[in-house]
């Protein structure tokens, strides 16, 4: 008898459950209408995609590619007609309450955000017509050299036109980067003049490592395809400041920035295999005693 209502309660909260998963998500009469009182141009929509790119892209996937992630419900993309069946009113709300897998953006996003966001979706609405449009990216390359004795990066940059004909690349950012041991760190931009190319001024402050030099990293942004490219090592920055433990053949050199307990471990070790290589021998040599006698 216990066994039936236990089965009989797990099979109501089953349904229970995807009841509310099924259900419609009901935005208030009031709230459906409201307007977006951010204008809908270039520049809001850019903005609203660097906030799609950060807070949502993990879940709703690539605007048209339908590659969200494998959840119950699933989260629409945002350019299906599925998204794009809600007003502006209803995005803003949705996007500020959220509901079950769906988190409530209120408390991590401003006002303002959250109707930056809204932009961005109208951009696939199909009663609209689209600033932000997808192109194909530019095939570019990039050369770069480093002059030490001026602490200048210099970078040049071209690009294939529809004729297949290399091009200078004008008025476009030149991301600069130094490599680390976890990945590249942005130290700047520059961009490009009427020649393609851009100077990059080296701080004074750089950090470079234990002998100062610095291995440059220069790349394109989106919309270019273009690998990036990596100059070699310049003596151009401050030399990095390591401790002593860990510089190289410091433990062995002087015991003056050894740990005592270090070196009484490694006198105690070196200790305790000698003496067991005498006790080794001394019984060797007792054996071969007692064989002549």
């Amino acid at each position: 008898m216990i066994k039936k209502i236990n089965l009989l309660i797990v099979v109501v909260l089953f349904f229970s459950v995807q009841h509310g998963i099924s259900q419609e998500w009901l935005v208030p009469a009031d709230k459906q209408n409201v307007k977006n009182p951010l204008e809908y141009n270039l520049e809001n929509v850019k903005k609203g995609k660097e906030i799609f790119m950060r807070e949502c892209k993990s879940c709703h996937g690539e605007p048209g590619k339908n590659n969200a992630l494998a959840l119950t419900p699933a989260p629409p993309d945002i350019a299906s007609s599925k998204m794009q069946k809600n007003s502006e009113g209803e995005m803003f709300y949705k996007i500020s309450t959220g509901k079950g897998i769906m988190p409530s953006f209120k408390a991590t996003l401003s006002e303002n955000e959250r109707w930056l966001l809204v932009n961005y979706f109208m951009n696939f609405n199909p009663k609209k017509s689209p600033v932000l449009v997808v192109a194909p990216p530019i095939k570019a390359t990039l050369s770069g050299r480093v002059d030490a004795g001026k602490k200048l990066v210099t970078v040049f940059a071209e690009f294939k036109n529809k004729k297949g004909e290399q091009e200078k690349l004008t008025e476009t950012p030149v991301n600069i980067c130094i490599e680390r041991a976890f990945g590249n760190l942005p130290v700047g931009q520059v961009i490009t003049n009427n020649n393609g190319a851009a100077d990059f001024k080296i701080p004074n402050n750089l950090i470079g490592d234990e002998e100062g030099f610095v291995t440059f990293v220069v790349s394109l942004g989106e919309g270019f395809d273009a690998k990036k490219v990596v100059l070699g090592k310049a003596k151009v920055g401050t030399p990095k400041e390591t401790p002593k433990l860990i510089r190289k053949g410091v433990i062995w050199s002087t015991n003056d920035n050894i740990p005592m307990w270090m070196l009484l471990s490694y006198l105690g070790a070196i200790g305790g295999a000698w003496i067991t290589i005498g006790y080794v021998v001394f019984q060797i040599m007792r054996i071969k005693g007692m064989s002549k006698g």
